[in-house]
């Protein structure tokens, strides 16, 4: 057959001129513009030229591209007036007529029905009055009838009325049956219990493909394409919220409020003059718990309509399927830390400040109550009796624990300390300052039966614990971009002599902002590559500003700052579908499902509230409430690889670091 498809780049006719050029047909397929006419290699013939003018296209008529024996018509113009689509569809007519047209394939809605229908099928009740209709429905009634009053008796008419199509290039879900609310919830416009029907557009192409090669023997019918696993209103808007990340859940108000405001809003349209616009029907429309039964164009066609609708949401929208993958299950987390096995024995090699406000009180919480073998550059009792060995004096005694925190630039030498090859090792952060020392790390972790962690441990923040949770439940889609914005005070005031001196420990990069840098890379695990970087100094030579940006799987930016102003941190992740802002000093999670409004500020906010004061309560009882390093132990004793980061899990993020600092700092 020769078949004329009008509004070949709709979202609904994608895929069906190859299809129906695959069967052996010869497809021409027609669209709004200029008059032209031009080959494609995928679509055949395409002409466009004014919808309203298609009767007089000099490419369509007989004297252009001959006869037709099927149209297939997809246009809707869904900006313009019900007028400028009659105009349309007059054209249409005239054109099937003049050209002799055998069978029109007109592309209709579900909406074409009237709204006090409860039950649905292809003999159902059709709306007569566009006003009763949304914007949408509106236009597709008026077009319908014209359709139907105008179709030339010797053209054969078939009425394909899908549910909601479902397909690669959805653009918008939710229009029509939810809107975002504020605070991160969708709302579902109408009952939540009739029933959203739905249907792939493959099933679309093919009944279509089917309907020309098999005309109806009566001079109309009508096809209701309809899958019988359509959901529910509300079970379709709540899988918008988890497979889209649209919402943290979606809610549905009870039918008679809806009634309610469909009256006020009738009341108020006719106060105001415009009770044309009949706002009660429009509504009412969506309040009844109507349901869909299209098994007689499934014995028309000689097919199920059956559609997997959750898997086809996901996969309608781009974006969906994760660049990355979680760096731990936040959930194994807690439960590691509630059944974590205390260490027999533990050795810390390098006994600081970290060791003891830090990591001693991390070990208390996990339930060691042992004392620990410490060794640090010089022998001494510390303030509360532990003794401390010279790391000169031999190598550290056999431990089920190795923590390596001395400081950065000495942590490679404890290397050659630790012959025991069993037992798990945990290094502070930074692991490593060059290349050259990430490889004796790379060689040492090859060389034990235990494995090495780094101690990354804002990964095991409340904050972030909170984000990996929604990110495992509420599906983001697509790391696209994190920004990094850190700001610390000045280096020069650091009780650490050696983190004084700026410019040689590299302090604002490889100490004060690494975790945060950390926290921006740790969804990727391919090599980065630095794209920008820039640095500053102040009056004294140290490094002042830091600002880059990388790219890997998805891109970082960063700009890192040491000076006068306060410490704060902030990192906002910007996935396929959402944002969150992480923010530190102290910590808080807010995410960004929802246009920008004073309600998330204020629920961040609340959140800072929350966490200062919990700050301020440590300070006054003496008590630390963050629980990240306990993580970080637990981990390390328990399912370590992929729970916790190892050398081979941080090493690509290293190197970033090495070519950051080359930049900045020399080699």
């Amino acid at each position: 057959m020769r078949i004329l498809i009008c509004g070949h780049s709709s979202f609904a006719s994608q895929g069906l001129p190859q299809l129906l050029r695959e069967a052996g047909h010869e497809v021409v397929c027609f669209g709004r513009g200029a008059i032209s006419r031009r080959d494609d290699p995928a679509l055949g013939i395409v002409v466009s030229g004014p919808v309203a003018e298609l009767h007089a296209n000099p490419h369509l008529g007989l004297e252009g591209a001959g006869r037709f024996d099927a149209v297939v018509n997809y246009i809707l113009l869904k900006d313009e007036s019900i007028d400028r689509n009659v105009a349309y569809t007059r054209s249409l007519m005239q054109f099937c007529g003049d050209t002799g047209v055998k069978h029109l394939v007109h592309i209709s809605s579900v909406s074409s029905y009237s709204g006090s229908a409860r039950k649905v099928d292809e003999q159902a009740t059709l709306e007569t009055d566009p006003l009763k209709k949304g914007s949408y429905g509106s236009l597709k009634v008026a077009s319908d009838i014209d359709v139907l009053n105008r179709c030339p008796a010797e053209t054969k008419l078939t009425m394909v009325r899908p549910g909601f199509i479902l397909g690669a290039g959805l653009v918008d879900p939710i229009i029509g049956t939810g809107v975002r609310l504020p605070w991160n919830k969708l709302l579902l416009i109408g009952a939540a219990k009739a029933q959203f029907p739905v249907i792939s557009r493959a099933i679309l192409n093919e009944t279509i493909r089917r309907a020309l090669e098999n005309p109806p023997a009566e001079a109309v019918e009508s096809l209701l394409l309809v899958s019988d696993a359509s959901p529910t209103r509300l079970e379709f808007l709540q899988a918008v919220a988890e497979q889209l990340g649209a919402g943290e859940s979606a809610v549905a108000f009870p039918v008679a409020m809806w009634w309610t405001v469909a009256a006020g809003s009738e009341v108020v349209a006719r106060l105001i003059g415009q009770g044309k616009l009949k706002p009660f029907s429009k509504l009412a429309s969506k309040l009844g718990t109507v349901s869909f039964d299209s098994t007689r164009s499934q014995r028309r066609i000689g097919m199920k309509f059956d559609t997997n609708w959750r898997a086809l949401l996901r996969e309608s929208l781009d974006g969906q399927y994760s660049n990355f993958t979680l760096p731990f299950e936040p959930g194994k987390v807690e439960a590691q830390l509630n059944a974590a096995t205390p260490p027999g024995s533990v050795a810390f090699l390098g006994f600081g400040r970290i060791v003891k406000q830090k990591h001693l009180p991390a070990l208390e919480r996990i339930g060691f109550t042992g004392k620990p073998t410490a060794y640090d550059l010089q022998a001494r009792t510390d303030e509360n009796g532990q003794e401390v060995r010279a790391l000169t004096d031999g190598d550290p005694e056999r431990a089920d624990l190795y923590v390596i925190a001395s400081p950065g630039p000495a942590h490679a030498s404890a290397i050659e300390r630790i012959k025991d090859r069993a037992g798990t090792v945990l290094v502070e952060k930074p692991l490593c300052y060059t290349p050259y020392e990430l490889n004796q790390w790379r060689e040492f972790t090859a060389s034990r039966q235990g494995p090495v962690i780094v101690c990354h441990n804002y990964r095991y923040k409340d904050n972030v614990l909170s984000m990996l949770k929604l990110l495992k439940h509420r599906n983001p889609g697509r790391l696209r971009h994190v920004h990094v914005d850190f700001q610390s005070p000045p280096a020069s005031n650091d009780s650490a002599a050696w983190l004084r001196n700026e410019r040689k420990a590299r302090t604002l990069l490889l100490d004060y902002s690494l975790h945060f840098l950390d926290l921006g890379c740790m969804f990727c695990s391919s090599p980065w590559r630095l794209e920008h970087i820039r640095h500053e100094l102040n009056a004294i030579g140290q490094t002042s500003l830091i600002e880059g940006a990388a790219q890997a799987d998805y891109s970082v930016s960063f700009l890192l700052r040491q000076g006068f102003a306060p410490r704060r941190a902030r990192l906002m992740f910007s996935f396929q579908n959402y944002s969150v802002s992480l923010a530190f000093f102290p910590e808080t999670m807010i995410a960004h499902m929802a246009n920008d409004n004073a309600w998330l500020y204020k629920q961040e906010a609340k959140a800072l509230g929350k966490a200062t004061r919990r700050k301020v309560l440590d300070k006054l009882t003496g008590r630390d409430s963050d629980l990240s390093h306990a993580r970080v132990f637990a981990a390390a004793l328990g399912d370590a690889p992929p729970m916790a980061p190892t050398v081979g899990s941080t090493a690509n993020f290293y190197e970033l670091l090495f070519g950051v600092a080359d930049a900045v700092y020399g080699h």
